[in-house]
């Protein structure tokens, strides 16, 4: 009994079997950029940590119910150090989010602060039906 028990704990990480049906799918691309979402009621707050490349270099697009976010830039490799660690991309960069029903596509804003481009994306105001 004292052996099994010894040997499951070996087994894996005691977390694992929390963690593994959300990101069992999931791979974090190479080189990618980070992003925060808020909600502020009314709509959604979108940063994406894109320093270096400017608004002109980034798209938004929104297919298939889902805010895409590229970033593409020319860069010259040539001139690359040798990375002892590389988590930011230098030259291009894709995050997509899955958007709602609820959000006003075409409403979307977007801006750049100190290298953050920030995305306003407004919610369509809720249907109330009422009941007689």
């Amino acid at each position: 009994m004292h052996h099994h028990q010894h040997r499951h704990q070996q087994h894996g990480h005691p977390f694992a079997q929390f963690i593994r049906p959300f990101f069992g799918g999931w791979r974090r691309p190479k080189h990618n950029v980070p992003m925060n979402v808020e909600d502020h009621g009314d709509h959604y707050k979108v940063m994406v940590y894109a320093v270096s490349f400017d608004k002109a270099d980034i798209k938004v697009s929104v297919l298939n119910d889902q805010l895409i976010i590229q970033g593409t830039r020319a860069h010259d490799t040539a001139n690359d150090p040798a990375f002892l660690l590389q988590e930011y991309p230098l030259k291009s960069f894709e995050r997509a989010l899955p958007l709602s029903q609820r959000v006003d596509t075409a409403g979307i804003v977007a801006k750049q602060e100190n290298g953050v481009l920030i995305l306003t994306v407004p919610k369509k105001p809720e249907v109330v039906v009422e009941v007689s």
